[in-house]
């Protein structure tokens, strides 16, 4: 017997919140309501303070190290291909090698 497929909830929120951020519980409720999606107002707002709290610790790293955000994100993105710290470390000192010769 094939199992019923249940749509994401929480990508649908967080969908909803992208192309609306400034939207109250209640906006985000009834939106995905007409979806067919059934959520709480509680459910909506710990998505958003989870969000929310990922921003904030993004920008208390950017204000103390002196970074913007773009590179934060570009150095997050190198971490993610190569796969760990010391990987990326060995990618930055060959980049500098060939800067160097350039």
């Amino acid at each position: 017997m094939a199992k019923k497929e249940t749509p994401n909830k929480t990508g649908a929120v967080r969908e909803y919140l992208k192309a609306n951020p400034k939207a109250k519980n209640q906006e985000v409720i009834d939106a995905l309501a007409k979806k067919g999606i059934t959520i709480s107002a509680s459910y909506v707002a710990n998505i958003k303070t989870t969000h929310n709290r990922r921003r904030r610790a993004m920008r208390g790293v950017v204000a103390k190290g002196g970074v913007g955000i773009p590179e934060v994100k570009a150095a997050l993105a190198l971490l993610k291909v190569t796969g760990s710290v010391a990987a990326a470390k060995q990618a930055l000192a060959v980049a500098q090698e060939i800067r160097e010769i350039v």
